[in-house]
């Protein structure tokens, strides 16, 4: 039983995607408040919702793809 290295590397790849999308989703969606109560721009809130829905779909595939490579589950 032995570990697929290229799907271990893709998935590795899809969680170093996911890293600053969980940084920067946060920071923009505080913003996105704070620009909202000083001019009712909601452009910061809705980019920052965008990024922390594409944060956790692509933690999920992430992990979803390290998984099936280190028990030689194919789909």
């Amino acid at each position: 039983m032995g570990t697929d290295k290229k799907e271990l590397v893709r998935g590795l790849k899809y969680e170093l995607i996911t890293l600053p999308l969980l940084l920067a989703a946060p920071i923009l969606i505080t913003m996105g408040f704070k620009a909202i109560k000083h001019n009712n721009n909601y452009l910061f809130l809705i980019f920052g919702i965008i990024l922390a829905i594409a944060a956790v779909i692509t933690g999920f595939l992430g992990i979803r793809i390290i998984l099936n490579a280190l028990f030689n589950r194919k789909q």
